[in-house]
């Protein structure tokens, strides 16, 4: 397994949300969403921080940033080299 470095994160939802009181529910349904995709083993989340680091196997963390857009997941790393726009 593979770990990624730590990537900030917007949900496309949060965006919307009047409640900002299930916040904890957002993260949960983002960290089930990412683990349903092929190649992701684990997902660690901190939702209060907006931040979330994968365990992959075996697939381009390209592919799984990608995938990851098409649910509204958009993932952001402030190292230059990782950059990925969302």
């Amino acid at each position: 397994m593979t770990p990624t470095p730590w990537y900030d994160y917007s949900y496309l939802p949060c965006q919307f949300c009047v409640g900002k009181n299930h916040c904890a529910q957002c993260g949960e349904e983002i960290r089930q969403a990412l683990l349903g995709m092929d190649g992701v083993a684990d997902a660690e989340m901190d939702v209060p921080a907006r931040r979330l680091r994968l365990m992959l196997e075996g697939v381009d963390p390209d592919d799984i940033i990608d995938q990851a857009d098409a649910l509204g997941v958009f993932l952001y790393s402030h190292n230059p080299r990782h950059f990925l726009p969302g």
